[in-house]
Order: C-alpha cells, then structure tokens, then sequence
C-alpha cells in the first residue's frame, strides 16, 4: 500500500470513480474459462507462450484492491480514495489500453504534430508478408523505412520540390492485428499532407499537397510493391519466378507481372507455408476494351498490387 496526497483538483473535475472490472464480461469470462483452456491444453501437451500466460494473469489483477492499490488523499479536506493497480499491459486490457491510446494521442497532439494538415495513410501486406514481418521485427523496420521514402518522395515530388529542398514527416503506428484478432500486420502513418521547405531567411513554410488520385495511389502502391519485393529478393527470402504459368490471366496487360516465391519454405516461419507464391502486377497502360485498364467511369475503388496464391489451407 502507498500512500499520496491529492493537491490542485480543477473544481470542474468530475468525481472519482473506482474502475471494478470484475463486473465487465471480459473479466467474467476470462476468469471462468481461461484456467479451464489452459488445462485442455496441458493435457494435449502444449501450453501458451509465456508472455501470453502472463497478460492473461496480469489482467486478473488489474484494479483489483486486493492485489494492491494507492491510497490517496486530498491534502485540504483529507478524504481519501483507494486506487488499485493497474496491469498496464499492451494486449486487450480495456483499460490500460484507452489509458494508454489518450495518452500518446495527447502526447502526438501537444508535442509531436505540428499544426498542419494530416493524412492517414493504411498499408497492409499479403498473407506471407504478415507471418514473415510478424516473426522478423528487423525485416519490419526496414519495409517501414521503404515504405515511408516511398510516400515522402512521392509528396515532394508532387508539391513541386527535391529531397534536398523540401522535407515532409510522418509518424507510423504499426498494429500486429486485425478486427477479428487475427495476425494481420499493418502501417497506420500519419503523414503530413505536404511539405517544408527553407526560405532565404531561414524561416520554415509549408506546402500543402493535393488529395492523391486513383492514379497516383495505383502508381505508388505499385512503387511500394516493387520495393519491398526487390528488398526481400536481395535478402535471399523470396525468389524470383517469372516462369510460373498461374500468373497469365486472360488479358496481355498481366503477362509482364512477376511471381516469387520463398526461397527456403522448410526453414521457419514458413513451415505451414510450403506452396506459397507472391504476385507483383504492373501497372496496365492498355487502352479502353482491356479487362485490366481502368475507366473513369467505373475506376477500381481498391488498387490492389499485391496479389497472392497459397495452396495450403488454413
């Protein structure tokens, strides 16, 4: 037990509440069914990873009082509130979590951001790419840096400038996970929408840049595709197949895309993936009649440069 004075409440703060999570269903059901999941699986003889074990057991305690708490009290009146620890964990905590998002929201907005219009860009990857970057946190922050020059050149470029005249930043919020909590790694950056540059008198001025078009999004996602694919090509993970007959789709626009495969599909994380192929289309330039160009009229609400086909089931 710890023991704190409160000084300086704003009037208009609203009362203290305790949190009681053991009356939220989360808590009910993980405290009635995860001791009994956990026994099934000991006796088929596998158990979780321990970091796993732990968010599951940390969580059982969290604002809980007797597992510990501070004890707070106001210095002018002298009432006093019981504030039970917190887990302070990063899986799926309540919480911790909303604690956790509208601080670093505070923190990006007060310190971080300037004052300038943002845009969110999403990149996802295909399957493959998810289970190879979730198992290869290196591999990651070197697609990251790929995929973030990509961007901030394509926004120079646009507003008119170079590398060397005009800088643009970004800020990249990486979840390992989708809606259903499936492995699902994907970029959330928030990215400038524009640039900087320098004036004569050394003062900094910014350049907002236009919505991207269907266009661009198709061009720099196909840049993105490319990237990526040659990098992880120079690694000695993918390798290159342009003789794959599974790729030639009806249209001549498709013939040109160029297949890969794992190099080593036998080594790990790629054990499961044993027949996995990855497609990297080229942008079609055909003329109005060709399946695969696009029209004003009915444009491809999603461009879609990764294409993927695995013969494994899941």
């Amino acid at each position: 037990m710890h023991q704190a004075a409160i000084t300086d409440r704003s009037p208009h703060s609203p009362p203290y509440q305790r949190h009681r999570p053991e009356q939220t269903l989360l808590y009910q059901i993980i405290k009635r069914h995860y001791p009994e999941f956990r026994d099934v699986m000991a006796m088929q003889g596998k158990s979780l990873p321990f970091h796993v074990q732990q968010e599951f057991a940390d969580h059982l305690k969290c604002g809980r009082l007797e597992h510990g708490f501070l004890r707070v009290q106001c210095s002018e009146c002298h009432h006093e509130h019981m504030v039970a620890f917190s887990c302070k964990r990063r899986g799926f905590c309540p919480s911790c979590g909303a604690r956790r998002m509208a601080e670093r929201a505070a923190l990006l907005v007060d310190e971080v951001l300037p004052e300038q219009p943002i845009r969110q860009w999403v990149l996802s990857f295909p399957f493959q790419l998810r289970f190879l970057l979730a198992s290869r946190p290196e591999l990651m922050g070197r697609v990251l840096g790929i995929v973030y020059r990509a961007i901030s050149s394509h926004l120079i470029k646009k507003s008119g400038f170079t590398r060397k005249t005009a800088q643009t930043g970004a800020v990249t919020l990486i979840h390992r996970f989708g809606s259903a909590l499936n492995l699902n790694v994907h970029f959330h950056m928030l990215f400038l929408d524009g640039v900087y540059t320098t004036t004569r008198w050394g003062k900094s001025r910014f350049h907002r840049s236009n919505a991207p078009g269907q266009q661009e999004l198709v061009a720099l996602v196909h840049t993105i595709s490319h990237r990526v694919a040659g990098f992880l090509e120079r690694e000695g993970i993918l390798k290159r197949d342009e003789e794959d007959s599974y790729l030639k789709l009806d249209y001549s626009c498709h013939l040109r895309a160029i297949g890969f495969h794992v190099a080593h599909p036998c080594a790990p994380p790629f054990g499961r993936l044993l027949s996995c192929k990855l497609a990297f289309l080229p942008i079609c330039h055909c003329q109005a009649g060709c399946p695969g160009a696009e029209t004003e009229s009915e444009p491809d609400p999603v461009p879609r440069c990764f294409c993927t086909q695995q013969q494994t089931p899941w």
